[in-house]
């Protein structure tokens, strides 16, 4: 078994109950998707489940539904209206609904494209959905946008910024950060939730506090690796860990699955698939509680 040192300030993975069903450990909503990036909403559906979720849903253009289904039969698809370049549009919104409600944890961005479409249907989304969350790609572009929505969030929220992300989302004039100081904790300070500045040595901020994870290798810098991350995120808060420690956890099983899956391929051939492949062998090297 290949394992490294799991930080000592972080609590044991929870026990899972032998009673436990898949109503119970966990239902995750993920949104996203868009012509020709069907594939970012499967690879978070993928990690989400090996993750431990007990139900995981892609709610996503209607267009894209026969070829997730096809790729990932262990999730469930929620077609969605969409508009003539099938980007998702403002009437998916009452069927939404009531999966916002029944999620424990909603994963926002994966796939979703750039379209004035989907752009006005984010702000709605999160007006409506008040638990925890993830926001990745193409929905940080959106929050980058909107000053409002990115200093009004809370503490539940979770980003997963690359750094050309963080650039856009450190830029926006309202927040006012001094580009002589460090931009990172200056951003956690003033944006509500938590900042997982993804890259090597991989670091998360919650207001003044900062934790450098200690795992992953170059293998990682590959096309989905991020929505990866993100379902292995968004599950370990649909099992009810709170935001911080299921960020550094998420972040920590990513790091080491990507370096089972370079023992065993090599950097240069690592696909955000293999990373998946070895949660199992991730998880199997946490401490486990009582």
């Amino acid at each position: 078994m290949i394992s490294a040192a799991f930080p000592s300030d972080l609590p044991p993975l929870p026990f899972r109950p032998s009673d436990a069903h898949k109503g119970s450990v966990g239902r995750v909503l993920v949104i996203g998707g868009s012509a020709g990036l069907g594939g970012a909403v499967t690879l978070a559906v993928r990690a989400a489940l090996r993750s431990g979720a007990g139900l995981v849903t892609a709610a996503i253009p209607r267009s894209l539904c026969p070829s997730f289904d096809a790729a990932c039969v262990e999730g469930m698809s929620l077609p969605l209206p969409e508009d003539d370049h099938g980007a998702m549009t403002l009437d998916a919104l009452p069927i939404l609904q009531p999966f916002l409600e029944n999620a424990d944890t909603v994963i926002f961005g994966p796939g979703w494209g750039r379209a004035p479409a989907t752009e006005a249907l984010f702000p709605e989304l999160l007006s409506r959905y008040t638990g925890p969350h993830v926001i990745d790609a193409d929905g940080l572009w959106y929050l980058a946008r909107d000053a409002i929505l990115l200093q009004t969030g809370d503490a539940q929220r979770v980003l997963t910024p690359h750094d050309g992300e963080f650039a856009r989302l450190s830029q926006n004039s309202s927040l006012k950060l001094d580009p002589q100081r460090s931009l990172s904790h200056q951003f956690a300070a003033a944006v509500p939730g938590i900042l997982v500045r993804k890259g090597p040595g991989t670091r998360i901020f919650e207001g003044s506090r900062m934790a450098t994870n200690p795992t992953g290798n170059s293998g990682l810098a590959t096309a989905g690796s991020g929505d990866v991350l993100s379902g292995i995120i968004g599950s370990l808060l649909a099992r009810g860990e709170t935001p911080w420690v299921a960020a550094r956890r998420g972040v920590w099983l990513h790091g080491l699955a990507g370096d089972i899956a370079r023992d065993r391929l090599g950097e240069e051939s690592m696909i955000a698939s293999d990373v998946i492949e070895e949660l199992p062998r991730a998880f199997q090297a946490l401490p486990r509680g009582e």
